[in-house]
């Protein structure tokens, strides 16, 4: 199984497009989006393409599955457009037999601890804008930076986890 992981949209329509493009091109089988989708936030700039209405159309006619956690800069009145659920904090995959836990980051403190906690291989998180892969003892942080407001001298950026029989493989790319 190959899952494509994004976060930090903020509603620009060109970003979510070329990296949609880019997890159709990986030929993935499930998407996750660890949150800030359609809104820019009161710290961003308003993305030259800002258009939520439109994102949240490309997100809708999606080929593939898309799993969602709620970030700090999704609200009520973003769900009404967006037809996946969107606002649990927290979200989970089970894929051939790697347990994957899906946050956007603000509320917790440490990815380790959480991770210990509710047992997963992986946990993916958004939020800082900044990807990250972090290895511990049993589980695994991934950040996939952001699609649109790269911060940390990163790149525009998303992540392929290849999953099989058990044991997964992550991969950072550029967007």
């Amino acid at each position: 199984m190959k899952i494509g992981v994004i976060s930090d949209l903020h509603g620009s329509f060109e970003d979510v497009k070329n990296a949609l493009g880019k997890l159709i091109s990986e030929n993935i089988d499930l998407a996750i989006c660890a949150g800030d989708v359609l809104y820019h936030g009161p710290r961003n700039p308003i993305p030259e393409s800002y258009n939520p209405a439109k994102v949240a159309e490309l997100l809708n006619n999606f080929p593939k599955r898309i799993i969602f956690a709620k970030g700090n800069c999704d609200s009520e009145v973003d769900q009404m457009i967006i037809k996946y659920p969107m606002l649990s904090d927290f979200s989970y995959v089970y894929a051939e037999g790697v347990f994957i836990a899906i946050t956007h980051g603000h509320k917790i403190e440490s990815f380790k601890e959480f991770g210990e906690k509710v047992k997963a291989d992986i946990v993916i998180s958004g939020h800082t804008h900044i990807p990250v892969i972090e290895k511990f003892e049993n589980s695994v942080h991934l950040n996939p930076g952001s699609v649109t407001f790269p911060k940390g001298g990163s790149r525009k950026s998303y992540a392929i986890i290849k999953v099989k029989d058990g044991k997964f493989e992550i991969e950072l790319k550029e967007i």
